[in-house]
């Protein structure tokens, strides 16, 4: 039966199309939030803490991603330090008036950062000063630096990279993680945002618990976006259907339709790969059933 012009199921096609770019290109980023992940976890591991800022609506998603990590909402994860800058009426008011609009989150950041933490910054494009300013202080201060960003449609970011920063720079934003939501509608590029963090935030804790699973750090010269290593660590007992952790398990056939067969540790089940890119032999992390990144293996 076609779908007539106007009618709610056609209105629902249309908004399903305008994420089907923007989600696939965030997939092929895959790699790059593995990696942001790994990094975190490293600085967590040390003691770091986690300081989020954004200007405007992304001050929301600032506070939003430190919720997450301080809140976690699933029985069993730990509770990791962190803290929004953006939230704080009287801290912005006051720096503003002394210090300028533009110096609220780099003072605040030198108040409060400290070598081991980590800074996540949500620049609303190369204009967004506040927040580039956040994350050079930041940067001054030796913490791991992020950045949750927009960019047009069309390449990556990594032929803007300047040499000593892994994933890090697209339209004036600098980060040793830089990672954008491809995509020229302010309100898709939040949702893509949305899934970037709480991805980042699942990967952390899968990290946390199993370091072996965090993959090496890419050479400068490389460009793929892909990852390498890891092991399956401890998935026994884990269902990869119903669980509320995500569950890294190597892949042993593919299968039509964006499906795959895969070795858990206590048998062999059935998952969907169709949002990355799998080979027979990876290492990937499964999430109710999806597969969310590609871990690593040999891909033999």
């Amino acid at each position: 039966m076609a779908i007539e012009p106007g009618t709610p199921d056609r209105l629902l096609e249309l908004a399903a199309a305008r994420r089907t770019a923007p989600g696939e290109a965030l997939a092929r980023d895959a790699g790059r939030l593995v990696r942001a992940a790994g990094d975190m976890a490293e600085r967590f591991r040390r003691g770091g803490r986690l300081i989020t800022f954004g200007d405007g609506a992304a001050a929301a998603d600032a506070g939003h991603v430190a919720v997450e990590f301080t809140h976690p909402v699933i029985v069993g994860k730990r509770a990791l330090p962190a803290i929004s800058l953006a939230g704080d009426a009287a801290a912005l008011g006051g720096l503003a008036a002394s210090g300028g609009p533009e110096a609220v989150f780099a003072a605040q950041v030198a108040t409060f950062g400290r070598p081991e933490d980590i800074a996540l910054g949500v620049p609303a494009g190369e204009r967004d000063r506040r927040v580039l300013a956040g994350l050079a202080a930041a940067r001054e201060l030796g913490m791991l630096t992020i950045a949750l960003t927009t960019a047009p449609p069309g390449p990556g970011c990594d032929a803007d990279r300047p040499p000593g920063y892994g994933d890090g720079s697209l339209g004036g934003v600098v980060a040793d993680h830089v990672i954008a939501a491809r995509c020229e509608d302010p309100l898709i590029a939040r949702e893509v945002h949305v899934t970037a963090y709480h991805l980042l935030w699942e990967l952390v804790h899968v990290l946390l618990d199993d370091p072996g699973l965090a993959p090496p750090a890419r050479p400068a010269d490389d460009t793929t976006g892909g990852t390498t290593g890891g092991t399956t660590g401890g998935t026994a007992g884990t269902c990869v259907t119903c669980a509320d952790t995500a569950v890294p398990v190597h892949v042993t056939e593919l299968r039509p339709g964006g499906l795959a067969l895969v070795e858990t540790g206590c048998g062999t089940e059935e998952v969907s790969v169709a949002l990355v890119e799998a080979r027979v032999g990876d290492v990937v992390l499964v999430h109710a059933k999806e597969a969310i990144v590609v871990l690593g293996g040999d891909g033999s």
